[in-house]
């Protein structure tokens, strides 16, 4: 293969990777941030009283319309994506331009866990709330991390093949 073609392979590969671990943060964000979601993990994991559990619960259901939201954004985009590139051979500057979208309001709902994640650590004893925003900084930026490193790495390995 021309090595052009091995670059347009990877980057698409590596595209597709990054979406597709992108999808899996902003789904198990929604999930973890649905109604039914029951907190008092964060009580005994962060040793928290209750003025404290009642503070984190009143800014959790303060968070969860944005999170919905920003989820049914996404979802609304990934089905336009999904019949733009029905059936194509190539990707439209159409089906560029949604995953453009997509990347945005992921990039939205990221900052805005991180920043629902600081407003939580702060109604936290400093030790622990320090302990939490570690956590789910590293549960909310991480996740690319892997995938990310062993594209690089597959890339890498590649290139020290004759």
């Amino acid at each position: 293969m021309n090595r052009s073609l091995v670059i347009l392979l990877g980057v698409l590969a590596l595209g597709l990777v990054v979406f597709g671990g992108s999808y899996w943060v902003s789904r198990t964000a929604c999930q973890m941030t649905a109604p039914t979601d029951d907190l008092t993990w964060l009580q005994t994991e962060y040793h928290l009283n209750g003025a404290e559990m009642a503070r984190i619960r009143e800014l959790h259901e303060g968070y969860l319309p944005k999170c919905a939201e920003m989820c049914a954004q996404i979802a609304e985009k990934k089905q336009k994506l999904a019949q733009e590139l029905a059936g194509g051979a190539n990707i439209s500057s159409a089906a560029q331009a949604t995953l453009d979208d997509i990347a945005m309001f992921r990039a939205q709902c990221q900052a805005q866990m991180l920043q629902h994640f600081i407003m939580v650590s702060q109604a936290m004893p400093p030790e622990e709330g320090r302990r939490y925003l570690a956590n789910m900084q590293k549960v909310t930026l991480g996740i690319n991390d892997q995938m990310e490193q062993s594209m690089t790495e597959s890339a890498g390995h590649e290139h020290h093949h004759p």
